[in-house]
């Protein structure tokens, strides 16, 4: 086997994430009993506009059933079963993380635009979009020779500009600032200087 394009060109998260939205929405693929029972409801929602319009055009009617069988098959036959796995297991990694769910596709656009104004390589950039950074510490390890190429209002910005296209839910920022990991189990923080003393 032989590279062609080494690198032809990067994928964020996000654009993976919904990729693979857009692959089981295809293939009618459901991963959970809760988004069964879903497709279920949206199938009969749609026989029962196929009734309603079955009293207007009976001739319609048939082909429309017709499709919708086809339509139910494609779920199960249209790709091999290691897509859906794949596809399966991806989505449900991805959702785990808070922070892809957050994005959209207008606030991606527009964070994408804002980047482009500074002078970042595309893995930068392209890191900088999976991180969504919330601190300067983080930026500058995203970012090559941060402290050297930007000023701190200009880190400041950006990270700035991060929390203002996408909000953490304040919820989240509590229950992180006092909670540190020892031995494996999250403890307040004032727990654990108590028994440094």
């Amino acid at each position: 086997m032989q590279v062609v394009k080494e690198r032809d060109a990067f994928l964020s998260n996000f654009e993976v994430y919904e990729h693979l939205k857009h692959i089981k929405h295809k293939y009618n693929w459901t991963f959970s009993p809760e988004e069964e029972l879903a497709l279920q409801q949206e199938q009969q929602q749609q026989q029962q506009q196929q009734q309603q319009q079955e009293h207007d055009h009976n001739n319609s009617t048939h082909h429309q059933k017709k499709h919708l069988t086809k339509s139910q098959k494609n779920r199960f036959t249209a790709c091999g079963i290691n897509l859906e796995v794949v596809t399966r297991d991806v989505l449900r990694f991805m959702e785990k993380n808070a922070e892809i769910t957050q994005v959209d596709t207008d606030n991606f656009k527009q964070l994408m635009s804002f980047l482009n104004q500074f002078e970042l390589m595309k893995v930068e950039k392209l890191q900088i979009v999976n991180c969504l950074p919330r601190s300067l510490v983080v930026l500058y390890l995203l970012i090559e020779e941060c402290e050297e190429r930007f000023s701190v209002d200009v880190c400041e910005g950006i990270v700035g500009r991060i929390n203002e296209l996408f909000p953490v839910e304040a919820e989240e920022e509590d229950g992180e600032e006092g909670e540190v990991e020892v031995d494996g189990e999250v403890v307040q923080e004032e727990v654990v200087e108590q028994e440094a003393n």
